[in-house]
């Protein structure tokens, strides 16, 4: 019988032992181990596992496929407790989002014989809690994939159909290139959110203020809330990039400041792009057709009579001008 072994309880790993069991493999064990036995609990008895593990060393061995769902900062650790006891041949993957420096830990750790590929799933669903695991939570989503200098091709074969049953799509990148990426999409993003609660709850203001903390204030400081030391090596292992994007948002946030203080008109076509950019990425349109089309006859008589603005209004209201739904209209 093989064994696919995930180590760590997190909502991803919770989610992907779902949805390997959803696939009803033949002669596959699904095995599951954490230094949390509260969460593997909670976890087993929501069916993701066929067996649970405490020890690492029972968890790993005879493991064809080990899935690494583990913070940056015990990545480490772990790969240098269970390369010398993983079987010859084994193939470990993980789904840090700091790749550079944990493929080269593995590079350091493993033994010959053991395959290391990167993997990280890009997951556009919320999944703070144990309870958000679920068995789609990698429906349709891309899954990046990043062979180590060990990965043979049978390896790299190994993870994409591991990927592909848990119905996500393997999405090819350099490490130091996913590395420049997720400094700007995560960890700018933690780096934002903790300043903004510092800026808050470090102001004479907060022992009243914060009375008036709300939903809004819950979302945008939800981030300020993730684990300090796995955020601070986070954001030094990937100390450049990030400093280069942290530019990037104190020049755009400075713009702002500057179009709010002085009243410019140019504050709402700011606001129009971030709100047409989000829209944008929500409906997979990024790369669209900005050509503008030609009127119909319809419209050209109707603005003859109306005028464009209106005339537009009218369009959308009757339904004779299809407008895409990351289009701001006014």
């Amino acid at each position: 019988m093989e064994r696919i072994t995930i180590i760590g309880t997190t909502p991803v790993g919770v989610s992907m032992g779902l949805a390997l069991k959803s696939a009803r493999l033949k002669n596959t064990e699904i095995v599951g181990t954490s230094g949390d036995k509260q969460a593997l609990s909670t976890a087993a008895k929501m069916g993701a596992y066929d067996k649970t593990e405490t020890m690492i060393r029972p968890a790993v061995e005879g493991a064809q496929l080990i899935v690494l769902d583990l913070p940056f900062s015990e990545m480490r650790e772990m790969l240098e407790a269970i390369g010398p006891i993983v079987d010859d041949g084994c193939v470990i993957t993980d789904t840090s989002t700091t790749k550079t420096r944990v493929m080269e830990w593995a590079e350091a750790m493993l033994p010959k014989g053991i395959s290391f590929v990167g993997g990280r799933p890009l997951l556009k669903r919320e999944h703070s809690m144990l309870e958000d695991a679920t068995a789609n939570l990698f429906q349709g989503i891309d899954y990046c994939v990043m062979p180590g200098l060990s990965a043979d091709q049978q390896s790299v074969k190994t993870v994409i159909g591991f990927i592909e049953l848990i119905k996500a799509k393997p999405l090819f990148l350099d490490p130091h290139e996913h590395d420049s990426y997720a400094s700007a999409m995560d960890l700018l993003s933690i780096v934002m959110s903790s300043a903004f609660t510092r800026t808050m709850v470090n102001s004479e203001s907060w022992r009243e203020m914060h009375k008036l903390a709300g939903e809004t204030f819950a979302h945008y400081s939800q981030l300020a809330s993730t684990d300090p030391l796995d955020n601070e090596a986070a954001c030094l292992a990937n100390s450049e990039s990030l400093v280069h994007w942290i530019d990037k948002y104190i020049t755009e946030l400075y713009e702002f400041r500057n179009m709010i203080k002085d009243g410019s008109d140019d504050l709402v076509q700011a606001f129009i792009m971030a709100w047409e950019g989000h829209g944008r990425w929500q409906a997979n349109a990024v790369a669209v057709n900005n050509a503008n089309p030609l009127p119909t006859s319809r419209e050209s008589m109707a603005t003859a009579f109306f005028g464009e603005r209106l005339t537009k209004r009218y369009s959308q209201l009757t339904g004779g001008e299809k407008k895409d739904s990351w289009v701001y209209r006014r």
